[in-house]
């Protein structure tokens, strides 16, 4: 009989296995790069590029998989594409657009290879670095405005905003540990000031609005199935009298939200942008003049308004209005795609969080309603190479699989598959 090896239970040969998921890995790199566009330039797109296509092409039956499955979400950018055939500026039009294609692809990639748990903390990381740095190498405007090391104070603005809506996301989630709780206060704090700092009064408005919808979505959520839906038509019906009160008293509204905030009535000159953009619409209102085809060097309409708005870098400026600004480019069909992913995507998060209640499906809704709410002032969605562009479609795709799993689970309990939704919605897919 021999003696046990007296070296099976030495701490000194214990090996210690650290498990790294490469989809991680390339979900972080491929977020925080486009985080960081703004400061890195080309060398952030490169970056987003390469990792976002090494994640495509490493289990590329899945890519293909979600071409199938999610098909009708590449509508846009495929539509931007075609509208080459009637641009003044095909090249443009194509090339933005088959950037647009590329970067939809690997937000569905993200939304389908990573857990939504895993995702929005890859989300905060990337704001909550991009917020450090903003205070540690950030830069000032001319006029003296700070943009951290964003190119613009509303991309500034928008960045803190969504670092604010995931730390909320994580302060609020009821099964969250403790540690993330404490990060979510972190970001809080870090968040808040640079909010203010950039001087953005429609995304502090839209924020407010947007934490106080996510509180009251939280407390319906909490309710059974039959009150949650007692409730949500009491509120629907309050909400409907108070919009209509709001516009009887429209006038007034409006003086007192200028008063309040300092803006001028025209909205620091959105309203001269708006009716020029209307009259470009009646131009070629279903079709527009192709995507990324107006706001072109030499085109005497978009020369003019520059030299008004003292664009000098005839850069970086749109209509100020996302309906407006994209019926312009890509006419009321390219609109109505937009709604088709903004509309399901406001409704599949609102129904993720009544459902579940967590972090992931809180942060959704209130992106998309962010995004929703912003609209009517500023352009935030879609774009290329555009982190909270990500945000909204991987929130829409989080819905969508939310609601197939919730479907799954109430046809059949075999196979496992009655598992997916309570694993999915924790964060273990």
């Amino acid at each position: 009989m021999t003696a046990p090896d007296q070296y099976d239970d030495d701490p000194a040969d214990r090996v210690i296995r650290v498990t790294i998921c490469p989809n991680i890995v390339l979900g972080i790199a491929v977020f925080t790069s486009l985080v960081f566009v703004a400061y890195l330039g080309r060398n952030g797109v490169l970056i987003f590029l390469l990792t976002g296509l090494v994640l495509l092409a490493r289990r590329i039956n899945f890519t293909f998989r979600e071409l199938r499955d999610y098909w009708w979400l590449f509508l846009l950018p495929l539509w931007c594409i075609a509208s080459a055939l009637w641009s003044e500026h095909p090249d443009l039009s194509i090339r933005h657009g088959v950037q647009l294609l590329i970067t939809f692809l690997i937000a569905v990639a993200l939304a389908n290879r990573l857990a939504p748990h895993v995702f929005l903390r890859i989300q905060f990381g990337a704001l909550a670095l991009a917020g450090l740095a903003s205070l540690a190498v950030g830069d000032v405007r001319p006029d003296g405005v700070w943009i951290g090391i964003f190119d613009s104070k509303n991309y500034y603005a928008f960045s803190m905003v969504a670092l604010l809506l995931c730390s909320f996301a994580l302060l609020a989630d009821r099964g969250g540990a403790p540690v993330w709780r404490f990060v979510g206060l972190f970001g809080t704090v870090l968040a808040l000031p640079q909010i203010v700092m950039a001087e953005s009064v429609g995304a502090v408005m839209v924020s407010v609005v947007v934490l106080i919808a996510a509180l009251v979505l939280l407390r319906v959520s909490a309710l059974p199935a039959g009150r949650q839906r007692v409730t949500l038509v009491i509120q629907s019906a309050l909400l409907g009298g108070a919009v209509l009160i709001g516009f009887r008293f429209r006038e007034a509204l409006m003086n007192y939200i200028f008063t309040l905030t300092g803006k001028d009535p025209s909205l620091t000159g959105r309203t001269e942008l708006w009716e020029t953009a209307i009259a470009e619409i009646a131009q070629a209102p279903w079709l527009g003049t192709g995507y990324r085809a107006f706001w072109v060097e030499g085109n005497a309409l978009a020369e003019a308004l520059w030299a008004d708005f003292y664009i000098a870098s005839k850069s970086g400026f749109n209509f100020h209005n996302l309906y407006l600004s994209n019926a312009v480019e890509i006419g009321m069909i390219g609109v109505a795609l937009q709604l088709v992913l903004l509309v399901p995507a406001l409704v599949l998060s609102m129904r993720w969080v009544l459902k579940a209640g967590h972090a992931p499906a809180l942060f959704g809704f209130m992106a998309v309603s962010f995004v929703f709410g912003l609209s009517f002032v500023e352009v935030p969605v879609f774009f290329e190479f555009h982190a909270l562009s990500v945000m909204v479609l991987v929130s829409l795709v989080h819905g969508l699989r939310a609601l197939r799993a919730a479907r799954d689970e109430s046809r059949d309990h075999i196979g496992g598959r009655a598992d997916f939704l309570p694993r999915y919605s924790r964060g273990w897919v």
